[in-house]
């Protein structure tokens, strides 16, 4: 079988990239305590030099805005987008809780260039049906953002991980059916409960970033050949999963050959690793 190229890697945190801390090292600290990584900084071109080895063309830059921080902060991810060659898409680091003012963020956002938004709900203090989020959910929906939502298992001491169930997610999937609704980490420990929702709602996709369960291929072949089926996947979820590589928590290139390990047919293969993710980015090739 031929091998799946030019791939879309839909979740990479550039945390402990230079050029995203600018030097910050109070920053760097506050993203350590949070997330727990011992990785060193280092440079941007050795992220670009590592997915390019796992044979990722394009790769979205995950913020996300605790109550406290920015990590990293927007403005450097987008100087690290304008001064790429496509390779970079930046998801803004907002917080809904803020009313008019995150409709104001979410607007600016956009005018700069993020195709979408990254959101935490227990790390940032908010619960995903929330109404008073409506007003945010409803521009969103207006600017065709995608929202990408943690979902599953958290490593964050302070997230409740009741919280973090793909079903909290259902109210504003229903209520706003034109809203890209993206559930990380397939909602891992819940994925039958995020595949459903996925199968269910036309506007709900899947992430597959994450290891939970031992080695890459040992966890990406569990969901996919044991927990979920591959014969579900290819006539229920081919069009609704895309590749994650969560790094710096994993490398690309594990991923990325994990995923092309599975027994899955080429056709599948294409839309969940490249074709899933450039639809709902609204790009092309």
């Amino acid at each position: 079988m031929s091998v799946v190229t030019s791939l879309v890697d839909f979740h990479v945190h550039p945390v402990l990239i230079e050029e995203a801390l600018l030097g910050d090292r109070q920053l760097e600290k506050k993203i350590r305590e949070i997330y727990h990584i011992g990785t060193a900084v280092q440079p941007l071109n050795a992220l670009t030099k590592m997915l390019k080895a796992a044979g990722i063309s394009k790769a979205v830059l995950l913020s996300i805005a605790t109550p406290e921080v920015v990590m990293p902060p927007n403005e450097s991810i987008k100087n690290i987008i304008e001064k790429s060659d496509g390779t970079f898409i930046g998801f803004a680091g907002l917080n809904p809780i803020k009313g008019d003012e995150a409709v104001d963020e979410l607007e600016k956002a956009y005018s700069e260039g993020f195709k979408g938004v990254k959101l935490y709900p227990p790390l940032q203090n908010f619960k995903p049906n929330d109404r008073r989020l409506h007003a945010f959910y409803e521009r969103a929906q207006q600017l065709n953002m995608p929202l990408l939502f943690h979902t599953g298992v958290s490593w964050i001491r302070r997230v409740e991980l009741a919280y973090c169930h793909p079903l909290e997610v259902e109210d504003l999937a229903a209520t706003f059916p034109n809203l890209k609704v993206i559930l990380a980490h397939m909602g891992f420990p819940w994925v039958w409960e995020a595949a459903m929702m996925a199968v269910k709602y036309e506007n709900v996709y899947l992430d597959l970033s994450g290891v939970f369960t031992g080695t890459p291929k040992e966890h990406i072949f569990h969901v996919f050949t044991r927990t979920l089926t591959p014969s579900f996947i290819s006539r229920f979820l081919a069009d609704k999963i895309v590749f994650g590589s969560d790094w710096p928590r994993m490398e690309p290139f594990k991923m990325a050959e994990a995923v092309r390990s599975l027994p899955l047919e080429r056709t599948v293969l294409d839309k969940i690793m490249r074709i899933n993710a450039l639809k709902i980015l609204d790009m092309e090739e």
